[in-house]
């Protein structure tokens, strides 16, 4: 190599001294520094099945992640049964100490309503409890397919949390497992936090189940389940919420401490005058000590323009009539049991109508001021 270089003049020689000098240089310094330190290392993630924690929103006997036991397949009408599969109000409680946590999940299927928002429908959510309060971290936002992964928060400080997962309101989830960096720990909750025994059950319609809230966490039900701290389960059937004693039957083994039955939207008046009082006297049967909230339907914001035929869906004539038959219902049931109770619907979401996201299913106002007004309604019924 010298005596090649030799020949060469002086000046070309030195430039390709000097280009083996940084050549050499660069690769002892790369030698020296095989992968620049551990910090451009990417941190691998443990998953853990999040049926191995604990599961909130679920009657006794229930198939994971599903709405209604799967004796109930022959007891309801197959709308209704469908519609239970999907996991609305339906959380996981664990503690970590992860600074980053991630979220896969696997659809039955990936379809989203008009009406929704993706998160809402097949995506998650997920709150921290701090300060005496659970307070929002992140979501889990959903793509186009059935399998899904995201990263929901990470460069968290490293301590233990006791968090809650909200899962979707509109889709089924066949698989769900929850991320964890390598290192951190993932456990059942280590405190108690939401009460589990007696919990508050909640039949009624699109509006019950999740329609339009922007994600989980913000329907009226998931609200009031934070704000007291009571497990709340969720049977709102889309476009179904009809008083079916079928349906709850099912209810009655959780010995749940309040029953709020807001069906009316999607019930004729007909209907509400065969199906309640039957439904009534069954919970009745059962345990003549629990509170019966029976919620008017709502005035639909277009109602007001309609033509007021009180034969067609939807026309203030039709929904006062929906009223006066659940009012009806109540009035003869009061008769027999003092602890029923009744809702109007006047000042439920407030008197601006712009609490709905289409003139019916209520946005994220509509859900908080549904909140707030049944907040200490629930609050007395439980002695709180």
């Amino acid at each position: 190599m010298l005596n090649i270089l030799a020949k060469v003049p002086g000046n070309i020689y030195l430039t390709i001294l000097i280009c083996t000098i940084i050549s050499t240089s660069s690769q002892m310094t790369l030698a020296q520094s095989p992968s620049n330190s551990k910090e451009k290392e990417a941190p691998t993630f443990r998953y853990s099945d999040a049926a191995d924690f604990e599961v909130l929103g679920l009657l006794p006997g229930n198939t994971l992640y599903s709405r209604l036991p799967s004796e109930a397949e022959s007891e309801v009408r197959p709308a209704v049964w469908n519609l239970s599969k999907h996991s609305s109000g339906i959380a996981i409680r664990f503690t970590s100490n992860s600074s980053t946590i991630k979220i896969r999940w696997t659809l039955k299927n990936n379809k989203v309503k008009g009406n929704m928002t993706p998160i809402a429908s097949n995506g998650l959510d997920l709150y921290a409890y701090t300060k005496g309060r659970w307070q929002f971290v992140g979501v889990a936002i959903p793509g186009k397919e059935v399998s899904n992964e995201a990263t929901v928060i990470t460069g968290m400080t490293r301590e233990n949390r006791e968090y809650l997962l909200n899962l979707p309101l509109y889709e089924g989830v066949e698989k769900l497992e929850i991320g964890i960096e390598e290192e951190a720990s993932i456990t059942k909750p280590k405190d108690t936090i939401i009460d589990r025994e007696n919990p508050i059950v909640f039949y009624g319609t699109s509006i019950t189940q999740g329609a339009s809230a922007s994600r989980p966490g913000l329907t009226y039900a998931a609200l009031l389940e934070r704000e007291i701290n009571k497990e709340v389960i969720n049977l709102g059937f889309s476009g179904n919420g009809r008083f079916e004693k079928e349906v709850v039957q099912f209810i009655m083994p959780s010995k749940p401490s309040v029953i709020v039955l807001d069906c009316t939207p999607n019930s004729a008046p007909d209907t509400i005058l065969k199906n309640l009082p039957e439904t009534i006297a069954f919970i009745r049967n059962i345990d003549d000590s629990v509170p019966i909230v029976l919620v008017e339907t709502i005035i639909r914001d277009y109602a007001y323009f309609k033509e007021n035929d009180p034969k067609i869906f939807g026309t203030l004539s039709y929904i006062q009539n929906q009223n006066n038959a659940l009012r009806k219902v109540y009035l003869d049931a009061k008769k027999n049991n003092k602890n029923t109770h009744y809702i109007f619907s006047k000042e439920l979401i407030g008197l601006d109508n712009e609490a709905t996201v289409d003139g019916t299913h209520f946005n994220d106002l509509g859900n908080y001021r549904m909140f707030q007004f049944l907040l200490p309604i629930i609050e007395k019924l439980l002695n709180l």
